[in-house]
């Protein structure tokens, strides 16, 4: 990944948001090492340990994960909303009449039907109009009426889409935790680095290798 100052941005390039909100994240967390009782002079690699373990921690209570997934709490309510107000949009893709639920997620993804899918744009930018997601579940599920459970249903499916998107925003968190780790033991500890002083937010490991701030 491209410096800050290389042109890149959220506005012109919008995949890179949840980056750019961990990198402004890690020069925080730097800010805050002494009142955490972490080490800001990394001496051994009990000291890099204690570091990521903690900003792993840290990373997680921003639940950076929803920039990745859908909302399932707003699909259900909009799926709800748009069989309560009739605004149904008969479902124009492959049949999925008695497909299983993974056959169903399959279909769905292909169909081009899950707007910001990958898009990384925003916080649960990834979304299906209630309306074509109401369309889609009452023609997989033709036998049933009852709203509650149609919106039961589609959760079903929507959790389904949103397995390998967790996994996928685990995959990017354990990349950059790894980057930052390596960067701190050969900028600090490896007798063949520079050996810096003290970390700052002005002297963190970027986890996307584009240096030392």
């Amino acid at each position: 990944m491209a410096d800050h100052d290389s042109g890149y941005s959220p506005t012109n390039s919008p995949h890179l948001t949840p980056a750019l909100e961990l990198d402004t994240a890690i020069l925080e967390f730097s800010t805050t090492l002494q009142q955490r009782g972490l080490p800001i002079q990394v001496t051994s690699a009990a000291d890099v340990d204690a570091l990521i373990h903690s900003l792993t921690e840290y990373l997680k209570s921003l639940d950076l994960w929803q920039y990745y997934v859908l909302d399932v709490k707003a699909e259900r309510e909009n799926v709800k909303a748009a069989f309560s107000t009739n605004k149904v949009t008969p479902w124009d893709g492959p049949d999925v009449a008695g497909k299983t639920v993974v056959g169903l997620c399959e279909i769905l993804k292909d169909s081009g039907k899950i707007s910001g899918y990958h898009g990384l744009a925003g916080r649960f930018s990834a979304k299906v109009d209630g309306s074509i997601a109401a369309g889609f579940v009452k023609a997989a599920f033709s036998e049933i009426s009852d709203i509650d459970a149609l919106a039961d249903a589609w959760v079903r499916v929507v959790d389904v889409v949103n397995v390998p998107l967790y996994e996928e925003w685990n995959e990017d968190t354990k990349v950059a935790l790894d980057n930052i780790k390596n960067r701190l033991k050969y900028t600090r500890l490896d007798d063949h680095g520079p050996k810096l002083g003290p970390i700052s937010a002005k002297c963190v490991p970027s986890p996307f290798g584009s240096g030392i701030r």
